[in-house]
């Protein structure tokens, strides 16, 4: 059977107690860290550069030569070689020269020269120059080309982190020949599943959902992995950009979706536009809209923020504000019918005790409960005003935000306001939104008159 040749032996120096340290222990003992340095910088990495050394023009008044920039880097016999200060070095007109840093007489030494060094694999470890870059002049015009920089580079196939959560994969891993990089992030269960790969050919792979905060341009096409096929029957359709001049002469930039045309022989009112998820007999509807501007949701609709509903079937036209304060409050109370049928109310806004007035004000205290069923998060409480007297509106404002009540809880916020001399009778709505445990929407009303 063949063997392996054994490595060489790493020797180090042993002492005893009460030996006496000579000149040559001391020095045994510096060559064999001197040594385990070099085993580390042979074997770890290549040679280059590790930090700084740029080469660049010098731009002082009247030069024509070049500023190499200090910095540190090791050769290819394991030395480190470096420049501690600023250098500058004046080229002749015409002179084309290779810059490089290396080991010479027991120091570190910037050449210039004429002649390119020797490929890597014929440098001897005497005579090892690390190339920092290559500089020309002409006519007192200095060019720079840093691509000749012999950067360090690690040997090393992985990169894993210390809590073993993230790896990078610097080339091919097992039945991928032509991958050069891999990402791998935790899968959860003690293994590393690739999030992002990279082929020799320029093809790059991302296995998990992207997000872009900034510009994104693609200089290439976008291809993306599972494209879905528009059906047989998907045409006509249009899709585009339009502008709209509303009849109080404002503008409104639209991104429109228009399905179906009127053709002779089809009822224009069976024109439909269905969104549908899943597939090949697991269809399932989310969204249904027919061309009498029917729109049909079967799961359920969040809504974020607050939204203005127009023309609600049931509420008359108001012509003075206590009118539409009457609007109001039948329209908060009919949707509170309605978020009753679509979910539990577990929030409730209460008024506390009994209004009180002061000269040109009015103060109560509005209290929110949740029940002992679920907590509500992210209330947010509009309150509106209105005169009765004069049919005006004194204010309309959110007096809360934000608010998170636990399961069998309260929350008071007091409340005064500014509605006029005596005697000023108002109506006084208040509506409160919050999300439950199950990410429905809870819902509260406050209704009552005052006056000053």
């Amino acid at each position: 059977m063949t063997q392996a040749p054994a490595a060489p032996a790493i020797r180090r120096p042993a002492y005893r107690e009460g030996q006496l340290l000579r000149v040559a222990e001391l020095k045994a003992e510096q060559a064999a860290r001197a040594e385990a340095l070099l085993r580390h910088e042979l074997n770890v990495h290549t040679p280059g550069i590790i930090i700084g050394l740029e080469v660049t023009a010098d731009t002082a008044p009247g030069a024509a030569g070049v500023r190499i920039m200090p910095g540190l880097a090791i050769d290819g016999a394991g030395r480190y070689v470096g420049l501690g200060q600023p250098l500058t070095a004046p080229l002749a007109d015409g002179e084309d020269v290779t810059v490089s840093i290396l080991w010479h007489g027991g120091t570190s030494q910037i050449q210039l020269s004429g002649t390119p060094p020797q490929a890597q694999a014929d440098r001897s470890p005497d005579a090892w120059p690390v190339v920092l870059g290559q500089a020309s002049r002409s006519a007192r015009r200095v060019a720079v080309r840093t691509d000749v920089r012999e950067e360090l580079q690690l040997r090393a196939t992985t990169l894993t982190a210390p809590a073993g959560t993230s790896r990078v994969v610097l080339g091919a891993q097992p039945g991928r020949s032509a991958q050069i990089l891999a990402v791998q992030l935790s899968d959860g269960a003690g293994g590393l599943t690739d999030v992002t790969t990279a082929d020799a050919d320029g093809t790059v792979c991302i296995s998990v959902d992207t997000s872009v905060t900034g510009s994104a341009q693609a200089a290439g096409p976008v291809v993306f992995d599972t494209p879905v096929p528009p059906p047989a029957a998907a045409l006509p359709w249009s899709f585009y950009r339009a502008t709209l001049t509303r009849p109080d002469q404002t503008v409104a930039e639209q991104l429109r979706l228009e399905v179906g045309e009127v053709k002779s022989g089809v009822n224009a009112r069976g024109l439909e536009l269905l969104v549908v998820q899943g597939g090949t007999g697991a269809e399932q509807d989310l969204l249904h809209a027919d061309a009498g501007a029917n729109v049909t949701i079967p799961g359920n609709l969040v809504v974020k923020g607050f939204t203005t509903a127009a023309g609600f079937p049931g509420v008359p036209e108001a012509a003075t504000l206590s009118a539409l304060a009457a609007q109001e409050a039948n329209l908060l109370a009919q949707a509170q019918v309605l978020l009753n049928q679509l979910t539990d109310t577990d929030l409730r806004a209460l008024q506390v005790g009994t209004w009180t007035h002061s000269g040109n004000t009015v103060a109560y205290t509005l209290r929110l409960v949740s029940s002992a069923a679920t907590a509500v998060s992210s209330v947010a409480v509009y309150e509106t005003v209105i005169n009765l007297a004069v049919s005006t509106l004194v204010s309309n404002q959110f007096v809360g935000r934000d608010i998170n009540l636990a399961a069998a809880s309260t929350y008071d916020i007091a409340r005064t306001i500014n509605i006029g001399s005596h005697p000023t009778p108002v109506l006084i709505a208040v509506l409160a939104v919050g999300v439950g445990q199950d990410g429905q929407p809870r819902t509260g009303t406050l209704r009552f008159q005052a006056s000053t």
